[in-house]
């Protein structure tokens, strides 16, 4: 149980924080954080995908110990994810898609932060229980 609860902490946080940070960026840009939001969103879930379901993937299966392991992962995730929007963007236009690359730069940039927020706070709220502990 405890385990399944530090993998959803890290993606709530995760989530939360790259939002926080692309609607604030967007807000700036677009003159409201409203219009922010709806293109935070827009960014992280449309040209992030990739990297957050890598990332999630590898926190399931428990390839992830402690802050760096977190934040190696999420590194990983957000490279597998600029490669993908890359590739795409060869496909669909014959060419390199620098929009679509500075959408999942910028997105994978917030994800990454918030990834490291969550490796840090994450330890802190969930402790792990020792085989005694659990045992009634």
């Amino acid at each position: 149980m405890i385990r399944v609860a530090t993998v959803l902490l890290h993606l709530v946080i995760a989530i939360v924080v790259a939002l926080a940070l692309l609607t604030v960026w967007q807000g700036a840009l677009l003159g409201g954080l409203a219009a922010g939001f709806g293109e935070a969103a827009r960014l992280l879930f449309l040209f992030m995908d990739i990297g957050l379901g890598v990332w999630l993937v590898l926190l399931i299966v428990g390839a992830v110990r402690g802050w760096r392991g977190v934040f190696l992962t999420a590194v990983i995730g957000a490279a597998l994810n600029l490669l993908t929007v890359l590739v795409v963007g060869f496909v669909q236009q014959g060419a390199v898609a620098w929009e679509f690359l500075s959408f999942a730069a910028a997105a994978g940039v917030a994800f990454l932060v918030g990834a490291a927020v969550s490796g840090i706070i994450v330890p802190r709220l969930v402790k792990p229980t020792t085989a005694s502990e659990s045992r009634p």
